[in-house]
This record gives structure tokens, sequence and C-alpha cells, in this order.
């Protein structure tokens, strides 16, 4: 589903990405009325500040202080929950999380380090195995996921995330956080 947040500038170079801050509640033109942690407020569009240029161009120039942007969300994730893991559901997706899994599996696998939630939503995104060793990973992550008071903090021993952390994994899941971390 999506959904409209309001996005605020707030770095002090004119090329900073804006932050998700707030979800829309109504618009009426440059007149933005917002609602963030149960308070409501009223923000114009046309509000700008001063900031440098980029970071090697010290020249102060103005810029858009606000603005409205969409984010498309599982059901199950209302905007107020978005925005306190926004980061979290940034790499949750760019890693290959997908929106229809469940509630529970988000909180999961952000609990896990960042190669092994890189390595086991891959996992998860398998659509037929060609090793016996791999499909009984899938099985053994999934109960784990779907386990509502799990025994163990992890879903694999350390021997298997050690089969399943390859240096071939460990470097995408480098690259594609390193690529999130700089996208917008």
């Amino acid at each position: 589903m999506k959904h409209k947040i309001l996005l605020q500038h707030q770095g002090e170079n004119a090329t900073t990405s804006p932050d998700p801050v707030a979800e829309v509640v109504s618009q009426n033109g440059p007149v933005v009325t917002a609602r963030s942690g149960g308070k409501e407020f009223t923000v114009n569009l046309t509000d700008q500040h001063t900031c440098c240029m980029n970071a090697g161009w010290d020249m102060l120039t103005t810029v858009d202080k606000y603005a409205v942007g969409e984010v498309e969300l599982p059901d199950w994730m209302t905007c107020a929950e978005y925005l306190r893991h926004q980061v979290e559901f940034k790499y949750y997706v760019g890693f290959g999380g997908q929106l229809n899994w469940p509630r529970q599996w988000f909180f999961r696998l952000i609990s896990l380090g960042e190669f092994a939630r890189y390595a086991a939503i891959k996992l998860l995104n398998v659509k037929k195995f060609r090793s016996a060793f791999r499909m009984s990973l899938r099985s053994q992550l999934e109960a784990w996921l779907n386990d509502p008071n799990p025994k163990y903090q992890s879903p694999f021993s350390p021997r298997q995330w050690e089969a399943l952390l390859d240096g071939h994994t460990c470097l995408a899941a480098k690259r594609t956080a390193t690529h999130l971390y700089w996208s917008r």
C-alpha cells in the first residue's frame, strides 16, 4: 500500500537527500498537515533554507525545505512504524525482502547482521534448489522465522553460517549495502 510522507531537507549541502519525517495527513496546495509521534503540525512546501552547494563547493544556495513523497509499505506496516524503521526497511527491500512476507519475518531478519541478513533473504528468494543442503537451510530458516518463540537467536549454527557466507556472498552483500547507503 502506498503512503504519502513528508520529506525534510536537513543536510548542510544542497545535494543531501531529504529525510522522511512524518506521515502526510492532508494537503491543500502548498500547505501540508503531517503527523509524527502522535502530534500534528503544518508546513508550507514553499519554505526554503540556505545550505552549501555540495561537499566540495561552499557557495551558499537555497533549496526547498520540504517535499511530499510516496513510499510503498506492506499492509501490516503503519507509516509511523516505517518512520521508526526506515533505514532497516530500506536495506530489507534493497536486499530482496518482499512486501508480502509476514511482519515477524521482517523483525527477525533485521535482527541479523548485514551479511547474514543478505544471505538469509537471498535464500528465501530462491525458487528452485539444485542442492539438498541449501534446501534444508531454507526450511530451517523458515521454521526459525515462523516460530513465535525461537529457541535460538540465530537460525543457523556457526558452521552452517560459514557454509552460507562464502566470499562471493559477503562481497555481494557489501556491494549492495554500499549502493543502498549512497542511494536515495
